[in-house]
């Protein structure tokens, strides 16, 4: 047989069909496709800046505050021209907002109080609490501008407030997995996630160390009445 792409109509005993060549600029199109949309060497260079602006003003927003911060300050920080700031956002606004989704902390909340139904609802209550505690201390500087900033700016608010609900609906259904397998007695369980989840942010804002988590969840699971 020849190896002569002259000769390929002979084994086809015939024209090759429409249908091979579509396939074949179909191919050809799609291989183009996946090359441009590889990054050159200028846009990548373009986002490293975007995100290096984002983590400047990760800190400035948290030490000096949101209206504390300037335009100014921000781009010399980051590294930019005054006026090359708006070419990477439209606003400062726009900054605040891409502040909270690089360095939002929802996929690692729902990772760490991920609960596991081989232990203890308590002990699992406990480590729950715990994990959230020690988040709330890694992102200090975030937590900071969302407590401050989150009373004014409607659209920080609603980032903040969905991220809370997605870790309060990921526990509250471990908690209906609980009353369900007899080991918690039934109970509105989104209400006891919020009693878990909530508290553990106003134990870090006041100051209080992550000793208190314990009593938090004896509270919860042995309540506060006298039995009769």
């Amino acid at each position: 047989m020849t190896d002569d792409p002259g000769d390929l109509n002979l084994r086809f005993a015939g024209p090759l069909p429409l249908a091979f060549w579509d396939v074949c600029i179909l191919s050809e199109h799609s291989m183009k496709a996946q090359i441009s949309k590889a990054p050159g060497k200028r846009e990548q260079q373009a986002v490293d800046r975007r995100n290096q602006l984002i983590d400047v003003a990760l800190h400035l927003f948290s030490s000096k505050g949101y209206e504390g911060s300037t335009i100014k300050e921000l781009a010399e920080a980051g590294g930019v021209a005054q006026g090359l700031f708006y070419h990477y956002f439209p606003s400062k606004e726009e900054l605040l907002l891409a502040v909270f989704e690089r360095h939002g902390f929802l996929a690692e909340l729902q990772r760490r109080i991920e609960p596991s139904n081989d232990k203890p609802a308590r002990q699992v209550l406990l480590e729950v609490a715990q994990a959230h505690y020690n988040l709330m201390v890694e992102k200090e500087e975030l937590v900071r501008i969302l407590v401050r900033e989150s009373i004014t700016n409607e659209s920080l608010n609603a980032r903040w407030m969905s991220m809370c609900r997605e870790g309060v609906v990921m526990l509250s259904k471990y908690l209906d997995a609980r009353v369900a397998a007899g080991e918690l007695k039934p109970h509105n369980t989104d209400m006891s996630a919020r009693m878990i989840l909530h508290p553990v942010i106003m134990l870090r804002l006041t100051g209080d160390s992550a000793r208190a988590l314990p009593d938090l969840v004896a509270c919860l699971m042995d309540g506060i009445g006298v039995e009769k």
